[in-house]
């Protein structure tokens, strides 16, 4: 019933009971019950939602990474460069953040980096 009226979360019984005051389910539980249920329903709720943004930030984070690694960057890309070019993209807004973009960015070519040098360092010693 609570959810199904659009109960926040965030809220307080006394700015939530106009709402659900007149559901003939309310009046099955006796007042006692009402406020105890409400409240149980609130942090049950909060948890989800915490759950729901986390789960859609590590889709997010995905989606974005997958971007990096078909847009074929190289240790010398720049952000500016990637933004200019696939700024337009679904899976590069899913990260809404301009700070978190250039953070993921910066991880992936720190990454390209470190394989770059590995290569290096590798035919080296062959030869």
């Amino acid at each position: 019933m609570l959810l199904e009226r659009g109960v926040s979360a965030f809220s307080t019984w006394e700015k939530e009971l106009h709402k659900i005051v007149f559901d003939p389910r309310y009046l099955l539980l006796n007042p006692e019950e009402r406020k105890q249920i409400f409240e149980q329903f609130i942090k049950a709720r909060i948890k989800e939602e915490y759950k729901e943004k986390k789960n859609k930030l590590l889709q997010a984070k995905e989606e974005f990474r997958k971007l990096l690694e078909e847009s074929k960057l190289t240790p010398r890309s720049t952000f500016q460069e990637f933004a200019e070019k696939y700024g337009r993209d679904h899976r590069f807004r899913l990260v809404q953040k301009r700070k978190d973009q250039e953070h993921f960015f910066n991880q992936f070519i720190n990454i390209l980096k470190k394989r770059d040098k590995e290569n290096r360092i590798r035919l080296r010693k062959i030869r």
